[in-house]
């Protein structure tokens, strides 16, 4: 009896150790399991997927470079008396995956389409098929081509914002604060026979939780105190890749060299923050919108809030509205409900007028 009494306390000793040892990691690590938990359980926006739109013109697959079957564009124009503004669409995915019709693009084009806004989703090279600094130049080629064609599809060259999630924050951010003579290695279908030269430059970027800082993000998640353990689960799509490259990030992947065979320099180019410090100041006609959330496991948060800082510094308060937004993850839906697209709407209209 003494003996069952004896097992029985030690084992409610180590049943109380454990438990205070899970609510210290709790404690201190609840930052990182707040971050979990909000991956795991997240809100799912209302999808139409019938396809079926009656308020306008869809051309699909447009083919805007000769350079790669993968750089066509998908378009929507709303029926209007007078030109429409344009909202430039460029997904995400890693540099890897993703097309023109990713469920994020989805969500963009059905919503401004109704709301007046013609609609181009761009596809382009992935990494598998060409490394950096294709995507680039296939983004800035379908900018011009977009440009070159307005009045043919019946929207505004002159009120054009552009938008990219992701992997395709960094495109789009790259696109809209580069020069006319920076990634241009792509000429758009026509291009050659105009008298004279079509400029990619934009009114306004949207950029939702981008990249601005090649090779930094594995660093600023250990600033955040996120352990690799839990960075690795959320990119674990993309293992397959990993191992088949050989290479130890999408990044990589893209740039097709590893970070360690790179200058310091080198990879500050290949960055869009580089190029923003360099050609942007007050007098640049640019607005720029960046949301990121608290929870994203993919990109550091701190990626988007380095580039707002800059770009404010560069461009003015007036010019750069960020947010971070409070257990929002990678990619979130949140982000594009009525109420939060509603919200970008109204900084495209004013950065646009």
């Amino acid at each position: 009896m003494q003996q069952r009494k004896s097992r029985k306390k030690i084992v409610l000793t180590v049943v109380t150790v454990l438990a205070a040892v899970i609510a210290v990691i709790l404690v201190i690590k609840r930052d990182v399991v707040r971050m979990v938990y909000h991956n795991l359980v997240k809100t799912e926006v209302p999808l139409d997927v019938s396809g079926g739109w009656d308020g306008g013109e869809t051309y699909k697959h447009i083919q805007y470079a000769d350079v790669s079957d993968s750089d066509y564009l998908d378009l929507y124009v709303p029926d209007s008396e007078k030109p429409v503004p344009l909202l430039i669409l460029v997904h995400g995915g890693g540099f890897l995956f993703g097309d023109s019709d990713t469920r994020q693009c989805q969500l963009m084009y059905q919503y401004f389409r109704d709301h007046g806004y013609a609609c181009a989703s761009i596809n382009y090279r992935l990494a598998g098929e060409a490394s950096y600094p294709a995507a680039v130049d296939d983004v800035k080629a379908a900018v011009r081509f977009l440009k070159a064609n307005a009045e043919k599809y019946g929207y505004d060259p002159n009120r054009i914002a552009i938008w990219g999630e992701s992997a395709g924050g960094y495109l789009a951010v790259a696109a809209g604060v580069t020069e006319d003579d920076e990634y241009n290695g792509v000429k758009f279908i026509g291009e050659e026979e105009l008298e004279e030269p079509v400029s990619a430059k934009v009114s306004a970027i949207v950029d939702f939780y981008g990249c601005c800082r090649l090779g930094q993000m594995e660093k600023q998640f250990r600033e955040l105190k996120i352990p690799k353990v839990v960075t690795s689960i959320a990119a674990s799509w993309g293992w397959q890749a990993m191992r088949e490259s050989g290479y130890d990030s999408f990044e990589e992947i893209w740039l097709d060299r590893p970070f360690d065979e790179l200058s310091e320099e080198e990879v500050d180019q290949m960055s869009p923050a580089w190029y923003a410090e360099k050609n942007l100041d007050a007098d640049s006609d640019l607005a720029v919108m960046i949301w990121h959330g608290d929870a994203d496991i993919t990109v550091p948060y701190l990626q988007s809030e380095e580039l707002a800082e800059l770009l404010t510094e560069k461009l003015g308060e007036d010019k750069v509205s960020y947010r971070l937004f409070h257990n929002y993850c990678h990619a979130d839906d949140l982000f594009y409900s009525d109420e939060a697209l509603g919200e970008v709407q109204r900084f495209i209209e004013k950065s646009l007028s």
